[in-house]
């Protein structure tokens, strides 16, 4: 007995000061801006990346999937610092390429539209140039810190920059509703589905502008290690082998309206799925 209990001790030992390395482990950053990420009430988990993100989560078993609520600024930050965070639902850009790996197209945003009050719509007649508006000093809008808008409109936005700024979409929605802000840039589905869930049907209008016309698509984005390139090269497989098929194509156009729906049939197999 005494012979087993000094060969056991020390694998015991050794045990408790080294414990077993648990699973590798993913953050995934999520903040509630419906109907892409919604965090809460009856349709919680239902949006177009927490289904798509869902897709990546059952295919890659491997990791410990934790999916974290945090404004988009501190998802944003993490990534930076090169933790194990990740973000499903980000846009390309130059800048965003130095600090974090992207994957293949994931989803897809439809054109950015000027969003004003419905009562205040003789004062916005489009199509609209987003230019003049941000030089008209009369007119008060906001922008998300952090936050890619498209090629186009961050072009404009460097050039002509709004002195607000917010973290989620809501508190922006609310100032516009309230009227502490004139107007706003955005997707029109998500600006309509959160008027809607602050009880503000219908009180809010798109209206196209003459700058920007362009669909964008989304991408998962890790930090640029060697942690987030691997992680990165597996989700691109996922990817290849689901947004083909139909389930993957039925989550991306979850929410949308008929001709909307029509939009994104015309563009997902000529330019979403052969876009890099």
């Amino acid at each position: 007995m005494h012979r087993i209990l000094r060969c056991l001790l020390p694998a015991l030992f050794s045990s408790a000061l080294h414990p077993a390395v648990a699973a590798d482990q993913i953050i995934w950053g999520k903040y509630n801006v419906p109907p892409y990420m919604i965090r809460s009430g009856e349709f919680a988990h239902q949006g177009i990346f927490d289904q798509t993100l869902d897709v990546l989560k059952d295919q890659l078993p491997q990791y410990e999937h934790i999916e974290l609520e945090a404004p988009f600024p501190r998802i944003n930050s993490e990534i930076r610092k090169g933790s194990h965070w990740c973000f499903n639902g980000t846009l390309k850009t130059a800048e965003r390429e130095t600090y974090g790996y992207l994957s293949l197209p994931s989803s897809i945003f439809l054109p950015l539209r000027i969003i004003v009050r419905r009562d205040r719509l003789a004062q916005f007649k489009g199509p609209l140039s987003l230019q003049a508006l941000l030089q008209d000093h009369q007119l008060i809008t906001s922008v998300m810190r952090d936050r890619s808008y498209s090629p186009t409109v961050d072009k404009l936005l460097a050039a002509y920059p709004p002195r607000e700024n917010y973290s989620e979409q809501v508190e922006a929605i609310g100032m516009l509703l309230a009227g502490r802000i004139d107007y706003m840039i955005e997707l029109p589905l998500l600006a309509s589905d959160q008027a809607r869930n602050m009880g503000h049907a219908g009180e809010l209008v798109a209206i196209p502008m003459q700058e920007a016309n362009e669909v964008v698509f989304n991408r998962v984005m890790c930090a640029r290690n060697e942690w987030g390139r691997k992680l990165i090269e597996q989700v691109n497989r996922v990817l290849l082998a689901n947004r083909g098929k139909a389930y993957y194509r039925s989550i991306v156009e979850k929410w949308h309206d008929p001709e909307s729906v029509a939009e994104i049939r015309r563009i997902y197999d000529s330019v979403f799925l052969k876009t890099p």
